[in-house]
């Protein structure tokens, strides 16, 4: 059977709103630079170092500022694939969600995963530490929280994600969850609340088992680059079945390794 009613838009619409709707980290980095990519390319962020502020006394002078580019290299590339038995059919019905919302799942966990390795690589370690208690993890989170203001990185728009284990101890050590307050913008995937000045997030996938935390800045951190480049459907050869597949490429780049911090808990 011929496949002559698919519809490329639909489908790539479907799995990129689920590969959304599952993000969680990913959503509190600095995706500006987010746009028409391909791999193999690279993506030139540049920043500018802090001016001097000077006494104003009648006169001014003006310095030249120099700046940095840190290149973001779109050097990922994976794909799903997935039979069905009709194409036709299922796009008749309307009834694909459970197909695009796995694919926009695994996406995401695939995505999220390499961008906290790539935080924790790129970052600056705090070193190891006891973290066994809630009141440990309280204290580590102080340290990656003093750590980022001593290097002068904004206060405002601060997040620091965990993983299972540092979450567990967090909220053991609280007397009340709602001790942790109120995220600002609202119900988010992983959200667990705000604790000294940053949004914390929980997500499973970290490769590291022991308590650990990352602290960092929205925009200043870590930036991530994105395209869902096809989703496509094709016959298969070796069955009646057809086959939807899509290809990912995308990149993670920590631009400022002082805006990210992290922490991790002795053996």
């Amino acid at each position: 059977m011929a496949i002559s009613n698919y519809i490329p838009a639909v489908w790539s619409s479907a799995v990129f709103t689920s590969f959304q709707q599952s993000q969680v980290v990913i959503p509190s980095l600095n995706t500006l630079f987010t746009g028409d990519v391909s791999y193999g390319n690279q993506v030139n962020i540049t920043g500018a170092t802090t001016p001097t502020i000077g006494s104003y006394s009648g006169t001014s002078t003006a310095e030249a500022l120099s700046d940095s580019t840190v290149a973001l290299q779109i050097n990922q590339k994976k794909y799903f694939a997935f039979k069905v038995d009709d194409v036709n059919a299922i796009q008749a019905r309307g009834t694909f969600d459970q197909w695009s919302n796995s694919a926009g799942r695994a996406l995401a966990e695939d995505s999220e995963t390499y961008v906290i390795a790539q935080m924790i690589s790129g970052g600056t370690s705090q070193g190891t530490t006891a973290i066994t208690t809630g009141d440990n993890a309280k204290a580590a989170l102080r340290k990656v929280r003093t750590a980022l203001t001593a290097a002068k990185v904004p206060a405002a728009d601060r997040y620091c994600v965990v993983n299972s284990a540092m979450a567990d101890l967090l909220l053991a050590g609280l007397s009340d969850a709602s001790q942790l307050g109120n995220d600002a913008s609202g119900i988010r995937n992983g959200v667990i609340g705000r604790l000294y000045g940053m949004t914390v997030l929980e997500s499973a996938l970290f490769t590291e088992t022991k308590p650990q935390a990352v602290a960092y800045h929205a925009t200043m951190g870590c930036a991530y680059v994105s395209q869902l480049d096809s989703v496509e459907a094709l016959r298969d050869t070796s069955s009646f079945s057809d086959i939807i597949r899509g290809l990912h490429v995308f990149g993670a780049k920590v631009v400022a390794p002082t805006a990210v911090q992290f922490i991790t808990a002795t053996a």
